[in-house]
């Protein structure tokens, strides 16, 4: 029975946590960049390889579809459970949300860019 509010609530914290990020913080550019570039280039290029090794070995089904949203777990952006995380032990907050609305802001464009590339991998 309590588990149907957990949606709804932990919407309502990253609502408030990228609202947070709207009224900024003091977190240098630099780190936002640089989390940025981590997470939509360098990640989603170390799942390539670990996907790949993984098909190379046998560790993985040779289903394309499998492979795809397996390399597509490395291009998501972060999850909502981190803003989760850092309103409840109140540590955080600003920075969190300040990162996350910048990285959810390029999401789609990421996304569309890395799942065409995925596309083309598993072809």
């Amino acid at each position: 029975m309590g588990k149907d509010a957990t949606i709804p609530t932990v919407t309502l914290i990253v609502g408030a946590n990228l609202l947070r990020g709207l009224k900024g913080s003091d977190i240098q550019v630099s780190v936002i960049v640089g989390v940025i570039i981590v997470r939509y280039a360098v990640l989603p290029l170390f799942g390539i390889a670990i996907v790949k090794a993984a098909i190379h070995f046998g560790l993985a089904h040779s289903d394309p579809l499998y492979h795809f949203i397996l390399l597509l777990q490395f291009a998501l952006p972060p999850a909502m459970n981190i803003g989760t995380i850092t309103q409840l032990f109140d540590a955080g907050q600003s920075e969190c949300s300040v990162i996350m609305l910048s990285t959810y802001a390029l999401a789609s464009i990421s996304l569309t860019l890395w799942s065409t590339c995925f596309m083309w991998l598993v072809a």
